[in-house]
């Protein structure tokens, strides 16, 4: 049986400078707002991998983005905006958490475009760069055909010309990645209706190519029913009225080469009052509950200490302000 050592012996010097053997090759994680999204994920969004965030309108994707970055910014991360939608907000990243001054931002409007941004921002070390959304982006068939011609490609070629160039560019990034340091690379996505001759389901932008090139996929659902609703005061001159703060959103996370796919989960996230983006502390207390850690008998919420508190809000207010109840919660579920 040959050894590795001579193995190596044998290999031409030139290819053994590439080779070494896979001890010690660790990938770091960018934990995001969501604790169960991180929990799922080892630790986070992996480090020199593409990413995919993709779902319906209004799932609030971008800001679940955003508030990643503000996260990364407070531990010295470089990252980057790609604006393929132009509706990036300066006030909305800023109540996010996100620094715009430390914020790296360009404009997109085609697939090659966002090619040559994005391994510019691989090559000089950014940490984090999220594209948004690649659905807007604009295969180069766009500019090589006058209107005429472009009506007769219509549902044709050019559905395979966005494919191919959407392959080709993950093809490249993911070329150039890793060369410098592990740029961790987020492209969002809204859905798209794929009608069949049987039926008709949901996929992101990009064809098979965007999610065969991503090691991590995350679908976000969200609906606009009242049930899904959060609700809370909200103060309008001197009087405080009830209004939608809020909204569920649920999470799965469909693909992951880097720890166990096929997992789920819901956080409550608010556009208004107090509380402004992904309730971190309220995801903790529902995973918490999930596994065990918290104990609920129809409004009461027990700990294992017998500590007992009425309400989920209630609760979750009590373990926002001790810090030594949310780590002890984070070690449980992560041991």
């Amino acid at each position: 049986m040959t050894t590795i050592e001579e193995a190596m012996a044998l290999l031409d010097p030139k290819i053994r400078k590439t080779i070494t053997n896979g001890e010690g090759i660790k990938i770091d994680h960018q934990p995001t707002p969501s604790f169960g999204i991180n929990r799922a994920l080892n630790g986070g969004l992996p480090f020199g991998r593409q990413v995919l965030v993709w779902g319906s309108k209004s799932s609030a994707k971008s800001s679940l983005c955003l508030q990643t970055i503000a996260m990364a910014q407070k531990k010295g991360k470089l990252c980057a905006w790609i604006d393929a939608e132009m509706s990036y907000s300066e006030d909305w990243a800023v109540k996010l958490g996100v620094d715009p001054e430390k914020l790296l931002y360009s404009q997109a409007r085609t697939i090659n475009e966002m090619v040559d941004v994005s391994v510019a921002f691989i090559e000089a070390g950014v940490d984090i760069i999220v594209v948004d959304s690649i659905t807007s982006l604009l295969p180069a068939i766009y500019f090589e055909k006058g209107t005429e011609d472009l009506k007769a490609l219509e549902n044709t070629k050019q559905i395979g010309a966005e494919s191919r160039d959407f392959s080709n560019a993950w093809k490249m990034i993911n070329y150039a990645n890793n060369k410098v340091k592990p740029t961790l690379f987020i492209l969002i996505s809204q859905s798209r209706n794929n009608i069949s001759a049987m039926y008709t389901s949901q996929q992101p932008s990009g064809g098979q190519s965007t999610k065969f090139y991503s090691s991590t996929v995350i679908k976000l659902f969200s609906s606009e029913s009242e049930n899904q609703a959060i609700k809370g005061k909200i103060a309008v001159g001197d009087k405080l009225i009830e209004e939608k703060v809020g909204r569920k959103i649920r999470w799965e996370l469909q693909f992951s080469k880097t720890s166990a796919g096929f997992q789920s989960g819901e956080y409550d996230f608010y556009f208004r009052g107090d509380k402004i983006g992904i309730d971190g502390i309220g995801d903790l207390v529902d995973t918490a509950e999930m596994n065990g850690l918290v104990n609920r008998t129809g409004a009461w919420y027990q700990l294992d200490d017998g500590t007992k508190v009425q309400g989920r809000e209630a609760f979750i207010e009590k373990v926002r302000e001790d810090e030594e109840l949310q780590k002890k919660l984070v070690e449980q579920l992560n041991g």
